[in-house]
């Protein structure tokens, strides 16, 4: 090997020794020249440096203990983490280098140690410590209703209910031949003649003395605003009742129906569709299938409102219908929900779906300012749209604080549209809608957990009876 390549080899073994300066170097010839270069260095300096000298890594070695050097040697460093280094930075720092304690020394990274993982304490910029994130655990909040609604359980008889409903019945049987005279001159226009239409009651067309439409303005208990409540049209008599639905101003509508009902159909149902149903214009201008929910729909209610119709799920269908006579402008859009598979006289599918939408019903009865109206339909406007309507006023009750006199609700109903809630199967069925709601609202404790199965054991009997008492 040749002279030249010794020397450079020499010089890259010198080289490594100054930057692993972990490790105190051995001593040399050149002690004293190293150790005056570091004191120069030392005395010249005007700042902290980020590195140690030689020299002061021997002198720190002599003041370590055995204790605090491994079997090879080497001093134990301490690892600097983040959390290190911004006790440092915010503590107590050295003013000058030559005031270093042996503790801050050896804990002073060298130039040449692995790359550290923290921002080293030379030149130290601004270090932004970051909180650690405390998870919050969010304690749900009691429902107002809670021990009145846990109370009302406790006090339900199914026994009673029955005695209720007949009760019910037969304090609201209407006069026909006084109190019902437009609803039996028109009976051509009605689906039936087993469910009369009060005089009281029933809405007007404006200007149009000779027009009859069979549907109610209704005061629901525990609702602030009226509601309307009316049968589905009959082939041919679409133009009144569309009217009437312009001129009340309805924004909502939920429409009740079973399987034979369907042939029922006073709308358009397809994308682009219109009809005339003599002067009134009814459009259907936009069509899309996917999820919706009902309360963006309701939050915008009072706004320009979307063309659209929706599938919400298997049972319900949404539909935005824009309504208005020939030769206007200002048109009505109604958002329309069709509730399908609930028969007359009968129950809901699913206690769930019907929930959902009973509760936006009342959502919006409570935050309407009256102007703008809510409507149900089914095909006589009695049974199905009375239950629902019943189950909302009863919704309303708990959440007033205060249990539902169900008697008293569909009475109440029964008073102004005659044979709401027309069997005993819905009116079983209420308290069964509504133990599925105040379930939902919150956890039965385990000493109603019997009373509840017993309930609705006996609520579901009452159910099975299917007797139907009209008037």
């Amino acid at each position: 090997m040749s002279s030249k390549e010794k020397k450079t080899k020499k010089h890259h073994h010198h080289h490594h020794h100054k930057k692993a300066s972990v490790v105190p170097p051995k001593n040399s010839k050149n002690r004293h020249n190293h150790k005056k270069k570091g004191t120069k260095k030392e005395r010249s300096s005007t700042k902290l440096h980020g590195t140690a000298s030689n020299g002061s890594l021997r002198k720190l070695k002599k003041q370590i203990s055995t204790d605090d050097v491994s079997t090879d040697g080497t001093p134990f460093l301490p690892t600097i983490t983040v959390s290190d280094t911004a006790v440092n930075l915010f503590s107590e720092v050295p003013s000058a280098p030559t005031k270093l304690t042996a503790t801050a020394k050896v804990m002073t990274p060298t130039a040449m140690s692995p790359t550290p993982t923290a921002v080293p304490i030379m030149a130290p910029p601004p270090v932004l410590v970051t909180p650690p994130t405390v998870q919050t655990v969010t304690t749900p909040v009691k429902w107002k209703a809670e021990d009145v609604a846990l109370g009302y359980i406790e006090k339900m008889d199914a026994a009673m209910a029955r005695l209720e409903y007949i009760e019910a019945c037969a304090s609201t049987k209407p006069l026909v031949e006084k109190d019902c005279l437009l609803w039996k001159k028109n009976l051509h226009k009605n689906q039936t003649d087993a469910y009369p239409c009060l005089d009281s009651t029933i809405v007007k067309i404006p200007n149009q003395p000779d027009d009859y439409v069979n549907m109610s303005t209704i005061t629901v208990p525990h609702c602030r605003y009226p509601i309307l409540m009316g049968q589905m049209p009959k082939r041919g008599f679409e133009e009144e009742f569309w009217r009437a639905v312009f001129n009340e101003s309805v924004v909502m509508m939920y429409v009740l129906m079973g399987a034979e009902d369907e042939k029922n159909d006073f709308f358009p149902t397809t994308t682009g569709a219109y009809i005339y149903y003599g002067s009134m214009f009814v459009n259907i201008r936009k069509v899309s299938e996917g999820s919706v929910s009902i309360n963006n729909v309701l939050s915008r209610y009072s706004a320009k409102l979307r063309r659209r119709v929706e599938k919400m799920d298997e049972e319900r269908t949404a539909y935005t219908i824009e309504a208005l006579p020939n030769g206007l402008s200002n048109s009505n859009m109604i958002n329309v929900y069709v509730h399908t598979g609930w028969e007359p006289s009968g129950v809901p599918v699913k206690y769930a779906n019907t929930t959902r939408s009973v509760v936006d019903v009342m959502n919006f009865v409570k935050t309407s300012n009256g102007s703008e109206k809510m409507m149900v339909v089914s095909k006589n406007g009695c049974g199905r749209a009375g239950y629902f309507l019943s189950l909302g006023a009863s919704f309303c009750c708990l959440n007033d604080g205060s249990e539902p006199r169900m008697g008293e609700i569909v009475k109440a109903l029964r008073v102004q549209r005659p044979n709401s809630v027309d069997s005993m199967k819905q009116y079983a069925s209420l308290y069964l809608c509504l133990l599925y709601y105040i379930k939902k609202k919150v956890s039965i404790p385990d000493r109603l957990k019997q009373k509840v199965e017993e309930v609705t054991k006996e609520f579901e009997g009452l159910i099975r009876q299917d007797v139907s008492i009209a008037y």
